[in-house]
């Protein structure tokens, strides 16, 4: 019984003790947040026309990078979110590394399916929930956020992001999502 409720107190704060990329927040309505965020140094890894099965070995790749897999051997701090999104031709997958400043920072990835890169994420509108992000409640969340765009005349001007915060063993009413948008 113990052992349950270590797990579950666990699940709840393994979020909180990773790193986020910061903002400033602009407008909240409910679930619902405008933030300006600065530009970040990132570790990025595609593949052409998303297919979203790969998404665990796109995982492992850039967790090879910051598990040491690259030319220092050196570990990265793992942080959160990682970000997918999918554009017309590539489904990206998003690791930021909030403690370089630049891309030079940084080791070079021993794996050619890794870029180190800067992001400039800018204005953004978000909706946050919970559970896990499957892709009948991420399309019901940006419903309720694109409603949201539409009745206040706002511009997107990027694909739709998926922010995942929690790792796979937190359970699914403690995790955290978010489906991010950049506007102008």
């Amino acid at each position: 019984m113990v052992n349950f409720f270590l797990f579950i107190f666990l699940s709840m704060t393994a979020a909180d003790t990773l790193k986020n990329p910061e903002y400033t927040l602009i407008k909240k309505h409910g679930k619902i947040e405008i933030r300006q965020y600065s530009e970040y140094v990132i570790a990025k890894t595609s593949i052409s026309q998303g297919d979203i099965e790969l998404n665990n070995s796109m995982f492992r790749t850039l967790a090879g990078y910051i598990f040491g897999g690259n030319q220092r051997n050196q570990s990265i701090p793992m942080t959160a979110p990682v970000i997918t999104k999918n554009d017309e031709s590539n489904y990206d997958m998003i690791f930021f590394m909030l403690d370089a400043k630049k891309p030079e920072d940084l080791p070079r990835p021993n794996s050619r399916n890794v870029s180190i890169e800067t992001m400039n994420i800018g204005k953004t509108i978000s909706i946050t929930f919970g559970m896990w992000a499957t892709e009948k409640r991420v399309n019901y969340y940006k419903k309720k956020l694109d409603k949201y765009i539409a009745d206040n005349n706002l511009e997107i001007v990027s694909s739709l992001m998926v922010a995942q915060y929690n790792s796979p063993w937190a359970i699914p009413p403690f995790r955290k999502n978010e489906l991010i948008y950049k506007i102008k």
